[in-house]
């Protein structure tokens, strides 16, 4: 078979350096996992922002999971929509490749041409949470395979978009080293957690974006004041950046000083400091309502770090409510009886934290992420 897979982006530059975001790492790990069946003798990995210069660079990653004989096309549109348009349109009337893999609904809705060969789509994102317009809703329903990270984005795009072909459901995972292939045992899983030692300190990490305030800043910064004055120690680290900073800037402003050099804008961080971070932080919390998925409570549960997220998005796919973490309600008083018995009972936090490392080591990885998708396409494995 011959697939062409189309991304959105993969996040190189040329100068070797990788931008972060969840999305990207999705690509790649799609790349990655699809360049090792022996199903696929042609390969095609084409992404619509990336610059030219980076191709190696990809391909350096996607050749750590390649069987030897695959035929591998990497090609970059430095962010013209119309270019990579017109190359897919040429590669579906001359019949390139077999099938297609949109990774996003706005690039499948050329879907919708007469000569498209067949095609996969992935329901991704928040747009799905909100009626889509008619002619991504005939691209999916014209999708031979419909794709979802979750349970919950299924359940809620088919609410909001009735009729929608009914996805398959392949989880997301933690992603490997970018050129080298996953490791059998995880070093990083291995690391201690011990919250008698670390800081008493709840950790966010997130974009914070003005009009997406679903992610829960607010409502944590709401419930510090009751945290503070049952834990006069415990600070609140907050972990992005975005154009929304400013105004949970200004909302700790209206807090009194006790309160508010407790909260901590740490702004975006790099790997390195990130992974330092969730050594010394107690407890991870994001009381979100709007997650598709949620990578980030999978990285805190590597580490070993309990985790606090909301009922009602698809976070309560990942986090099994008193077993492997705590699910809140976004209310103040919620979070931060949430907060608290994590910050002050060691036991409970220990017991959270390691479960949902054990969850994570039995779920998320990328191999368990790889078999999924090979076994929904019917690929070898």
């Amino acid at each position: 078979m011959r697939y062409l897979v189309v991304a959105p982006q993969l996040g190189y530059e040329p100068s070797g350096k990788i931008v972060p975001g969840g999305l990207l790492q999705f690509g790649r790990c799609i790349a990655r996992a699809m360049s090792s069946s022996p199903s696929i003798k042609k390969l095609g990995i084409w992404s619509q922002v990336d610059s030219p210069g980076v191709e190696k660079l990809i391909e350096n990653t996607v050749r750590t999971y390649a069987h030897a004989s695959l035929d591998l096309e990497i090609r970059v549109f430095g962010n013209s929509r119309t270019k990579i348009a017109r190359e897919i349109v040429i590669a579906n009337i001359l019949k390139k490749y077999d099938r297609v893999m949109y990774l996003l609904v706005n690039q499948a809705a050329l879907g919708v041409l007469p000569f498209h060969i067949p095609y996969d789509v992935w329901e991704i994102g928040e747009e799905f949470f909100y009626r889509i317009s008619k002619l991504k809703y005939y691209a999916l329903r014209k999708a031979n395979r419909v794709l979802s990270i979750s349970f919950n984005t299924t359940k809620v795009a088919a609410e909001r978009n009735p009729g929608l072909t009914e996805a398959k459901v392949v989880y997301l995972c933690i992603e490997p080293p970018l050129y080298e292939p996953e490791a059998n045992d995880d070093n990083i899983a291995k690391l201690p957690y011990d919250p008698a030692k670390r800081e008493r300190a709840v950790m966010i990490v997130g974009n914070i974006y003005r009009d997406k305030p679903y992610k829960g800043h607010q409502q944590l910064i709401d419930c510090w004041p009751i945290v503070v004055n049952n834990c006069s120690n415990a600070q609140l680290w907050i972990v992005g950046d975005g154009d929304g900073r400013s105004i949970l800037e200004a909302q700790v402003k209206t807090l009194s000083k006790n309160i508010s050099k407790n909260i901590l804008f740490l702004g975006n961080v790099d790997s390195k400091t990130l992974e330092k971070l969730y050594q010394r932080c107690r407890v991870f919390a994001m009381p979100s309502t709007g997650e598709g998925f949620g990578l980030v409570f999978i990285e805190a549960s590597r580490y070993g770090v309990p985790c606090i997220g909301g009922k009602y998005d698809s976070v309560k796919e990942i986090i099994l409510h008193n077993q492997t973490g705590l699910l809140v309600e976004q209310k103040p008083e919620d979070i931060a009886d949430a907060c608290l018995k994590l910050l002050v009972d060691d036991i409970m936090a220990k017991n959270l934290g390691e479960a949902g490392r054990g969850r994570y080591l039995k779920t998320f990885r990328f191999c368990h992420f790889r078999e999924r998708l090979l076994n929904t396409l019917g690929l070898q494995i």
